[in-house]
C-alpha cells in the first residue's frame, strides 16, 4: 500500500533559518552555512534525519530546467520526490524511464534533457503515455522510490549499505526495463 506521505509542494522558503531550525540543526551537528534560509537548513536537516545524500549537480540542475524551487543543499530523495510530484505527466513517465536505466545501467549522467539516451526516454514517454495500466502502476511508486530498485547496496555519504528501493516486480518496472533492454546499443 503506498505510503501516506503528502505530495512535496514546488515552493522554496527564503526567509532566514528560524532560531529553532539553528538550534535542532546544531543539536544534530548540522553546521548550517552563512545566512541560511528555512529551506536550506530543513534540507540539511532532512538529509541527516533521512540518512540521505545531497542530490548531484545534474539532477538539480534538470530539476530547476524544469520549474523546481528548492534548496542547493536538497538531499537525493527528497529531489526524487519533488520531481515525481510536481513534474507533468509525460516528464513523469520519462523520468521513471530514466530512473530504471540510471540504477540498472550504473549511470551518473543525471541530467536527462542532456543525456545521450535523452531520445529512448522520450519515445517510452510517448508510448506508454497512452498505456492508463502503466500509469497506474507508475503512481505506485514514491519519487525516493526511484533511486533503487529492490534490494541493493549502495555508498552513501561514504559509507556502504544496504538500500531498499521501488519494487522491482510491477507493471511499470517491468514495461520500463523490458523497453530499455530492447533498445540497447
Amino acid at each position: 500500500m503506498r505510503d501516506k506521505r503528502e505530495k512535496v509542494p514546488n515552493k522554496i522558503d527564503e526567509r532566514p533559518a528560524s532560531n529553532i531550525e539553528v538550534s535542532y540543526a546544531n543539536k544534530l551537528g548540522i553546521h548550517l552555512p552563512e545566512n541560511a534560509t528555512r529551506s536550506d537548513a530543513k534540507a540539511l536537516i532532512a538529509r541527516d534525519l533521512d540518512n540521505d545524500e545531497k542530490a548531484s549537480s545534474s539532477l538539480l540542475e534538470y530539476a530547476r530546467r524544469k520549474g523546481m524551487l528548492c534548496s542547493d543543499y536538497i538531499g537525493n530523495k527528497a529531489l526524487h520526490n519533488q520531481l515525481f510530484d510536481n513534474l507533468s505527466e509525460k516528464d513523469k513517465i520519462k523520468f521513471f524511464c530514466f530512473c530504471v536505466y540510471k540504477f540498472y545501467w550504473n549511470d551518473q549522467n543525471e541530467d536527462m534533457e542532456n543525456h545521450s539516451k535523452k531520445e529512448l526516454f522520450e519515445a517510452f514517454g510517448e508510448q506508454f503515455a497512452k498505456d492508463g495500466y502503466f500509469k497506474v502502476s507508475m503512481e505506485e511508486y514514491l519519487g525516493e522510490e526511484l533511486v533503487a530498485f529492490g534490494k541493493s547496496k549502495r555508498i552513501v555519504n561514504g559509507i556502504e549499505k544496504t538500500i531498499y528501493g521501488g519494487s522491482a516486480h510491477t507493471r511499470a518496472h517491468n514495461e520500463a526495463y523490458r523497453y530499455l533492454k530492447a533498445n540497447e546499443s
